[in-house]
């Protein structure tokens, strides 16, 4: 059976027992009204890289959002998992190798910016 910090999960519900995990593990913390609402604002995704078999957990923030805002995010969740009496991620009674991502920065579409010469460009060509 899967657990996250403690708690039964479906594979396809990791990221969601994790972020309400989290919280509940968080209430009684200096700044957990904080943390709260700075998690809310963020966007969170969860995979498996099953040829690593590393478990992780994505938080994608808004751009514009204060980089110590991010950091007070990081050392918070670094203090919880700390401070959780059970393994992040468990897989029948074994702790599985997970890891935490935070960003800020703003999505790029890698395929429109390499095709972007295309338009720029706009070489005249010769019919025969």
């Amino acid at each position: 059976m899967l657990k996250v910090l403690g708690k039964e999960s479906l594979p396809v519900a990791v990221g969601d027992t994790w972020q309400e995990r989290i919280v509940e593990l968080s209430k009684r913390r200096k700044g957990a009204d904080r943390f709260k609402a700075l998690l809310q604002q963020a966007d969170l995704r969860y995979f498996h890289d099953a040829i690593r078999d590393i478990h992780t957990f994505m938080l994608r923030f808004d751009p514009n959002t204060d980089m110590e805002d991010v950091r007070f995010v990081h050392d918070f969740i670094l203090k919880v998992h700390e401070s959780a009496k059970a393994p992040v991620v468990e897989y029948d009674g074994a702790p599985q190798r997970f890891t935490v991502v935070l960003t800020a920065e703003e999505e790029q579409d890698d395929h429109k910016k390499r095709n972007a010469w295309w338009e720029e460009e706009k070489e005249e060509t010769q019919a025969i």
